[in-house]
């Protein structure tokens, strides 16, 4: 296969992985807001504590569906992935729990659209990192 066919099928395999990322990432986010916002509004659980709940919940479905469907290629060891998406996954909880609280208390947006707001900084961060650090070649 000459160096064009290569980078074809490289291409179209980062492609495919962008697609599954993304379905897992829709069904995440459901689950994710499904628990925070039934906590937060239904249990008057506070916006901080339902979104650690939410963000766990879709953190366990997350690993499972990326390690077994999107990179289900890369047969590394389970628990070296799960420390390193472990990692990721702090660091985009924290990153995206402060954008959220920073919306809602600073700059005074609804504490439901400061969560889908959130949701979005979370999901592109923590695409790009999976990729390169937790699911690499």
């Amino acid at each position: 296969m000459n160096s064009f066919g290569i980078l074809k099928d490289k291409f179209g395999n980062i492609m495919r992985q962008m697609v599954k990322y993304g379905l897992v990432g829709v069904i995440n986010t459901i689950i994710t807001m499904i628990v925070l916002f039934v906590l937060q509004n239904a249990f008057g659980v506070s916006y901080k504590l339902a979104n650690g709940a939410g963000y766990v919940c879709g953190f366990i479905n997350s690993f499972i569906l990326n390690k077994f469907w999107t990179f289900k290629g890369n047969q590394k060891s389970t628990l070296s992935q799960f420390i390193r998406f472990s990692l990721v996954f702090a660091v985009c909880y924290a990153m995206q729990l402060g954008f959220v609280v920073l919306l809602v208390e600073k700059m005074h947006i609804e504490k439901n659209i400061s969560q889908l707001i959130g949701m979005v900084f979370y999901t592109l961060i923590s695409f790009l990192l999976n990729k390169v650090f937790t699911f690499k070649n």
